[in-house]
């Protein structure tokens, strides 16, 4: 069984205020004169522990979020009758926005099918959407939950709701205040003092994708064998970077001075207690250079960041920061939220990368034909990547809005040329 470690609190309030929940898809063969799936799926979640926990927020935020064991009902269940892929992905599009999900409800699975014009698919297919709260884990994560919720497994635990009255908790945190306050001070001035390696890339100034944009977000996916990315780069991520290098400048992806840099999504080693472990780092594209010598600068830069991330000055930092007392924790969310625009970002566009494992799911007896997932956008980045991987399928999700949306089509086809 997964342990049950506690909630993300960060993620949790900033779903309050923002939409950023995560969407994971899965496409999976099936027929015309198939049974119904949904009884199938209905009967699934029973067996998963992390599917039964629900979020108890303590008075005023003086103490972190803690589980609570929730019923599964059918607001967790949402069927979608769209009968197009087209339709399918301008549903979950329609997800995306802000609202979607009542927040004391953290995940709800989507069905949609079945569907004709589906990628990889023959005649139909049937996608289910697992949208989740960010506060049950990241794309790591909250894909292993996907996995169970998707195959046969054993029964397993569930979940507690809290002993401690809520104003109780309240009155804990309250007193704890002043002595986290006082440890997060020396561990961070520790951190202070160690050496710290060298930064990486400095901000740069937006470009045309980076700019605020109105009008409803539009996605769409380019699936390819996973042997064809081998052949780019030594890993899946760094291939598809790669190719990304030479789309983006030709749809407003560059710099002035002609770079590309991509905000990258970088998974640590996983921690007991933690369901959110990764960090992001901005990633110099070198468009321009050959294909081999950008995939090779592209890995350089990745494990030059993960170095730079299990430095002890950044570790103790990292300590630091999680003995911030709940209530200046919760309040920084909130004044992040309300926080002017940057003059200077990351990356041009966010790229996420998540293996969810064997192709060795079944719906009905159906066999899983690819998975996908969208990163959410930002009021700084109109367009994300999502790259996912499950069996010898590898799929690149797009989602853009406001001027990446308007050429999303041509977009994707030259994604799609690229990747061979």
């Amino acid at each position: 069984m997964v342990a049950l470690s506690q909630p993300d609190a960060g993620m949790y309030w900033r779903s309050l205020h923002a939409a950023n929940d995560q969407f994971l898809l899965y496409a999976f063969d099936a027929a015309e004169d198939d049974v119904d799936p949904l009884p199938e799926l209905q009967s699934r979640p029973e067996r998963v522990a992390d599917l039964h926990l629900g979020i108890d927020r303590v008075p005023g935020d003086l103490g972190f979020p803690r589980w609570t064991r929730t019923p599964i009902t059918e607001r967790n269940w949402r069927r979608h009758h769209v009968e197009h892929w087209d339709d399918c992905l301008a549903a979950v599009a329609d997800l995306m926005t802000p609202g979607s999900r009542e927040p004391e409800i953290l995940w709800r699975i989507h069905l949609f099918g079945p569907l004709t014009g589906v990628p990889e698919a023959g005649d139909r297919a049937t996608v289910v959407v697992l949208q989740i709260s960010h506060a049950l884990g990241d794309g790591r994560r909250v894909s292993d939950i996907a996995r169970r919720l998707l195959s046969d497994g054993p029964e397993e635990k569930r979940p507690e709701s809290p002993r401690l009255p809520g104003i109780i908790a309240a009155g804990l945190g309250a007193a704890s205040t002043v002595p986290r306050l006082a440890a997060a001070t020396a561990i961070g001035l520790a951190a202070w003092r160690d050496d710290d390696p060298e930064s990486g890339l400095p901000a740069v100034e937006p470009t045309a994708l980076n700019l605020p944009g109105d009008g409803p977000t539009v996605l769409r996916t380019v699936t390819v064998p996973r042997e064809r990315l081998r052949r780019l780069a030594t890993s899946v991520t760094a291939a598809v970077l790669t190719v990304l290098a030479d789309v983006l400048p030709q749809f407003g992806g560059a710099t002035a001075d002609g770079r590309v840099i991509a905000e990258v999504t970088m998974a640590r080693e996983p921690v007991d207690g933690q369901r959110n472990n990764f960090h992001t780092v901005g990633i110099d594209l070198s468009a321009g250079a050959e294909p081999g010598v950008r995939a090779e600068s592209i890995a350089r830069q990745i494990d030059a960041a993960r170095r730079r991330d299990g430095a002890p000055a950044r570790r103790r930092a990292r300590r630091a920061s999680a003995l911030a007392p709940a209530v200046l924790d919760a309040l920084a969310v909130r004044l992040a939220e309300q926080a002017p625009l940057p003059d200077r970002v990351a990356g041009t566009t966010v790229v996420s990368s998540v293996n969810r494992g064997p192709a060795d799911l079944t719906l009905s007896g159906r066999p899983v034909l690819f998975t996908a997932g969208f990163p959410a956008l930002s009021p700084v980045h109109g367009l994300t990547h999502g790259i996912h991987g499950i069996g010898d399928r590898v799929t690149v999700s797009i989602a853009a809005r406001g001027g990446a949306a308007a050429t999303i089509d041509d977009y994707a086809a030259a994604i799609a040329v690229a990747l061979g």
